[in-house]
């Protein structure tokens, strides 16, 4: 039975080149062997993914295993590939703008996170955000931010086509940096 209200789970793509160098080292070592991915952060809190491989276990996926249920919800939206001798992940950000009822409040809305709890600011108190959020609102005349699960509504009251351009690049770059909230330290 089909429930359109229900979202099908996402898994993360993984490249052609990946499976054949999963295969090559499976070889090599001389059992199966899968590839292990990890977030680590770095001192300013964008994510890194880390990939290794592992022997592969009975009842682990096909190709990957992760470090956690956390770590798998957030790349499983992503591509993994083999390229140039080194596997990258590519987060494949998606992301929309929405109207609302009121004119000066904009919606963006994404597959990725912006805040597991609802969160509210006022451009006074945007200096508690990442640099990069923080630069861009106050740049673009942000005037409050809403933040919840894939929502980000702003307050701009004369968004303009480049301005959304620009805010746009600004938010994919945030989402592709894997930050774990919108808060600073």
């Amino acid at each position: 039975m089909w429930y359109p209200f229900k979202k099908s789970k996402k898994n993360l793509t993984i490249s052609e080149e990946s499976k054949k160098r999963i295969e090559e080292e499976s070889n090599r070592v001389g059992k199966p062997q899968i590839l292990f991915l990890k977030v680590y952060r770095d001192e300013t809190g964008i994510g890194n993914v880390m990939v290794t491989f592992t022997d592969k276990a009975e009842l682990k996926h096909e190709f990957v295993s992760f470090e956690n249920q956390t770590c798998e919800t957030l790349l499983s939206l992503g591509e993994l590939r083999f390229e140039f001798g080194k596997f990258y992940f590519y987060p494949n950000v998606d992301l929309e703008w929405k109207k609302s009822p009121r004119p000066e409040i904009h919606q963006l809305v994404s597959n990725y996170i912006f805040s597991e709890e609802p969160l509210y600011l006022e451009s006074e108190n945007f200096s508690k955000l990442r640099p990069i959020l923080r630069n861009c609102f106050q740049k673009e005349g942000v005037v409050s931010a809403y933040f919840q699960k894939n929502l980000c509504q702003l307050e701009i009251p004369n968004l303009t086509k480049e301005k959304e351009e620009r805010i746009s690049e600004e938010i994919l770059t945030y989402l592709s940096s894997l930050y774990e909230s919108p808060w600073e330290g």
